[in-house]
């Protein structure tokens, strides 16, 4: 009978600790899943933060040297020329990679180059005299129009690139 008692007592010790570890194992699970939400939440939050961020920049100066200056090759309304004046619009190539797109505003594009499937001949780009901050401007108004959500530069960034090149 002490032997039924003790074997008993210690299946009763095995299954309390069984019990007990599982539920600390899904405590622990449970806090994990919780901290994962939070910074899924938070990266979300940031995400909406920055696109409401841009939604509220003011693009005007920019459109003014656009429509000054580079309006009559790519067209009011982004689109270019097919084969002669690439788009902006939609811009697979454009969107691709910032600093290029500073560098071309700053030096034209030398080097033919495929936007959106289609081939588009170098040398062709007009080059201006524009300030750090026109650049800017500019590149932060194109990346930010006809549908585009390429983010923003800064005035930083441009002189960064220019010092590059130079």
């Amino acid at each position: 009978m002490k032997k039924i008692k003790l074997i008993s007592y210690s299946l009763f010790m095995l299954l309390g600790f069984s019990v007990i570890t599982s539920c600390t194992a899904n405590q622990k699970q449970n806090e994990e899943t919780i901290k994962e939400e939070q910074n899924i939440e938070q990266i979300n939050q940031n995400n909406q933060n920055i696109t409401q961020e841009t939604a509220n920049k003011d693009f005007s100066a920019g459109e003014k040297i656009f429509n000054e200056k580079c309006m009559v090759c790519h067209q009011k309304n982004g689109e270019g020329v097919e084969g002669t004046f690439p788009p902006l619009a939609k811009s697979d190539y454009l969107l691709a990679d910032k600093e290029r797109t500073i560098i071309q505003t700053l030096t034209g594009s030398k080097k033919p180059i495929t936007v959106n499937g289609i081939e588009y001949p170098g040398n062709v780009m007009t080059v201006f005299e524009l300030s750090d901050q026109e650049v800017a401007d500019v590149v932060n108004y194109v990346l930010n129009s006809w549908g585009n959500e390429g983010g923003t530069i800064t005035v930083d960034e441009v002189k960064a690139v220019r010092a590059k090149i130079q």
